[in-house]
């Protein structure tokens, strides 16, 4: 994977978030902007389980979600109170995890966490412990995405954590992510309210040595409505693949791209949130 590959782990999302941006500045207000669609009905749901409880201010997202709001940067992990998932026998579907939640950051980026299968801790300005489990690999892959999708100090010290054979290929790379997240100072987050925070996942492949992650995010028209858009769908859902091996600690990441956007999902997409 090159520099240009995993600089932005949302890289393709940027195009999906850069006309929502302006769909909102527009309009004046995303409460403007008409009623947001339905999510599709075809992809498989999984059992609703209550949020994890969290301290903070609990808002919604663009899209209707319950978001907390906290003050730390790389996202706050909460006590775990559950089992992690079991890896699939084959091919079936994940559920979403027991006590999943949506964090804002100061950024204006989102993260998941979950009761049950990590993040546990904080190390180094990064949260950690991300189960051994498939649920694990989705979390980290989600947050991957959303501090991509921010950039800035956490989005490296995140890369060099997790991704540091990627990170071995250009090391200066880090500073330039530092320095592009401090330019923007996560004003185009803040204005898309969590709308790029992952909503469905499904599995290519998950054991417990290797895992690849597939995660489809809510297209514009859901976050704000039935708009006119030029040159992106406003229906179509980005997707990022992302594939993790399980080194004996955590996750790692080995590779990270986005994949054809979907207008539609099938059943063999989960909604998790």
């Amino acid at each position: 994977m090159t520099k240009k590959a995993w600089i932005s782990g949302a890289a393709v999302l940027i195009v999906a978030l850069t006309v929502l941006v302006l769909v909102i500045t527009m309009s004046g207000s995303d409460e403007q902007s008409g009623q947001a669609a339905p999510a599709p009905a075809t992809p498989t749901a999984s059992p609703t389980t209550a949020p994890a409880e969290q301290p903070g201010r609990v808002v919604s997202d663009l899209v209707g979600r319950q978001v907390t709001v906290v003050d730390a940067p790389e996202g706050e992990p909460v006590a775990q109170t559950g089992q992690a998932g079991a890896f699939p026998g084959g091919t079936e579907p994940v559920a979403a995890p027991a006590g999943l939640a949506l964090q804002r950051v100061p950024s204006g980026t989102t993260l998941m966490v979950s009761s049950s299968d990590g993040p546990t801790a904080v190390e180094r300005g990064v949260m950690t412990g991300y189960a051994r489990s498939p649920v694990g690999a989705a979390l980290l892959t989600a947050n991957y995405i959303g501090l991509g999708l921010e950039m800035g100090p956490v989005y490296a010290d995140f890369m060099q954590r997790f991704a540091p054979d990627l990170v071995a290929e250009d090391p200066e790379l880090l500073e330039e992510l530092r320095a592009r997240g401090a330019a923007t100072q996560g004003r185009a987050m803040q204005a898309a309210e969590g709308f790029q925070a992952p909503r469905w996942f499904r599995f290519s492949h998950c054991s417990p040595d290797f895992c690849t992650v597939e995660a489809a995010m809510p297209s514009v028209s859901e976050a704000v409505g039935q708009v006119d858009t030029i040159d992106v769908s406003a229906t179509e859902h980005p997707v990022m693949r992302v594939s993790l091996s399980w080194t004996g600690e955590q996750w790692e990441i080995v590779s990270g791209r986005s994949l054809p956007p979907l207008e539609e999902l099938d059943g063999s997409w989960v909604l998790w949130i």
